[in-house]
This record gives C-alpha cells, structure tokens and sequence, in this order.
C-alpha cells in the first residue's frame, strides 16, 4: 500500500495529508515537492483517491474507483505528465474545457494533478494560476508534483498547501521492478533514471534498446570512425522515427549514470554492468560526462536529435 510507504518513508508528508483528510479540511491546490524523490507521483495518486473516497481518512487503494483513478480511467481525474515533455497550453486548455463540463462521475469531484510542473513555460504557469483562482466549481482539486519549488512562479507556490519529501531511498522501487520480472541491473538503472514505478511496455522496450546502445558506445569509444555510424545509423534506424526522441533521452540518462557510477567505483551484483564501468576508467571520463550532460540540457531545445548526436560523437572524438 502506498499509503504504508508514505508513513514510513514520509513522516511530515504523511501526518500532514493524513491531518488534512481526517479533518475535512481539504485545500483546492496542494504540491507535493522535494527533490528527485520516487514516491510524489504515487501520493498525488493517493490523495486524489482519498479526496474522490470522501471518507476523512487514505482511500483503501483497491476498490474499482481506487483502481480506476490510478489507471488513468477514472473521468473526472487528468493526469499530465511533464516528464516526457513540456506542458503544453492545449493540455490546460483541456483541463479547463472538461472541469467545467457536468461531472460524468457520481462523486462530483473534479481533480487534475501535474507531474514535473517546473517543466512549463511562464505563460503555462499563468494559464495554470487563472484555473487555480477561477476553477469553475469549489469541487476542483489541483495537486502540482516539483522536484524544486525554487524555479517556479512564487505566485503558485504561494497558493498551495506545501507537502515536504524528503527521502531519496530508491530501493523500494527496485524491489517493485525486480517483482515484475526485471533483471536486478535494469530494476537499478530503471530506478535511478525515472524515480518511479513505470509499466508501460513502449518505454521499458526502448529502456532495453538505449541500455543496448549505451553498452555499444562503451565497446566502441576507441573506434572515431564507427562511433557516428552507430549513432546516426544503427541507433536511429533501430529506434525508428517515432521512438528515436524517447529512446535518445533514455540513452543520455543511462550513459550519464553509468559515467557516474565509474566515477564512484560502484560494484554491483551484476558483472557485465561492472565490467563496462571498469572500461570508461581507460578514458578521459570528465570529459565524457561534459559531453552528456551537455547534451541533456540540450534534450528540452527545438533540436533535432540525430543532429545532437552528429555533435556527440564528434565531441566524444574530438
């Protein structure tokens, strides 16, 4: 149960929701905030169950509406996911359209969570901000997810009711990923690129093709003439038009960790994984993790992608 999680992992984030549900005195904005912290998404799930439930207290989490709401299927909850990419105005736009339709469900609640909300521009933010002040209906709940409350507008920090996480524990989520058959390697590097429990087969294909390509580059960094082949043509082709943006930022996550960890002479149970870690101590590795994390600031541009791994493998090389 998340719920159980929560009061053992996030005392102040427990008591202070729980406080909140016991007395009825819910707010119309909370957001939940700490950095790189695995269980935010999961509580803003949680919350939004216990505000549909209505029964002062943590929904159950297993009822057909518990279940509901957490997949997606629920009518009356919006989910928008600012990880995959910027959040757009037509995403509010839609929020706003359907609040301020009748309600399709028989709870009358009305609640739209946003994940990753620093990742929207001003003028979002201030789409966001009019909805939080004009929600149509007092039934309208909005829980905003950051991992730094520093960036965004203090206009809608301040109208929030701020929830605290404080842990960076991600053992829980290799445990979960491990339970649905992942290999301990990939329940690891899965933990500690997305910070939550993802089951959806599309991206866990193309975690499988990136790691793939990640292990090649490895293999391959001492070869200047093949490694842009293996970018612009292996990679890409393999990936296909439409996978190769997610497939390329999963690669970058990946290969950033793996440099990390090389730095930190991690071991792990797994020794392919500590072998290829063991090869990046043969080259220059600041210099590699320059060029990475280079281009992840780059990821969020209007750039193509197979022109941003023409400059990778050139930089690698040069």
């Amino acid at each position: 149960m998340i719920k159980d999680k929560l009061k053992e992992k996030e005392t102040v984030a427990y008591l202070s929701l729980k406080n909140d549900l016991n007395s009825g005195h819910i707010a119309h904005s909370y957001l939940l905030y700490g950095e790189l912290n695995p269980f935010k998404t999961e509580v803003a799930f949680l919350l939004a169950q216990s505000i549909v439930e209505g029964k002062n207290d943590f929904a159950c989490e297993t009822c057909t509406t518990c279940q509901r709401i957490r997949d997606g299927k629920y009518f009356d909850v919006i989910y928008v996911d600012g990880h995959k990419e910027t959040i757009k105005k037509e995403q509010i736009d839609h929020i706003v359209e359907e609040f301020n339709k009748t309600s399709l469900e028989a709870q009358e609640k009305k609640i739209y969570i946003i994940d990753n909300i620093n990742n929207s521009t001003d003028k979002v933010l201030n789409m966001i901000l009019k909805f939080m002040e004009e929600p149509g209906n007092s039934n309208t709940y909005g829980i905003f997810i950051s991992d730094n409350i520093d960036t965004l507008l203090e206009t809608v920090v301040s109208r929030c009711k701020k929830i605290p996480f404080v842990s960076k524990d991600f053992s829980y989520l290799i445990e979960e990923y491990e339970k649905l058959g992942y290999s301990a390697i990939d329940s690891y590097l899965l933990s500690q690129i997305k910070h939550e429990l993802i089951n959806d087969d599309e991206l866990l294909d193309n975690f499988g093709l990136a790691k793939e390509f990640v292990y090649k580059t490895i293999d391959n960094l001492s070869d200047p003439e093949y490694l842009p082949i293996l970018f612009n043509r292996e990679f890409y082709n393999t990936a296909g038009k439409d996978n190769f943006k997610e497939c390329s930022g999963l690669y970058l996550d990946i290969m950033a960790l793996l440099i990390s960890d090389s730095n930190l002479s991690k071991v792990t149970a797994d020794e392919e994984y500590n072998a290829y870690l063991r090869t990046l101590d043969k080259y220059d590795k600041n210099h590699l993790y320059e060029v990475i994390l280079n281009a992840k600031d780059k990821c969020n541009l209007p750039i193509s992608r197979s022109l941003l791994f023409d400059q990778i493998a050139y930089e690698i090389i040069s």
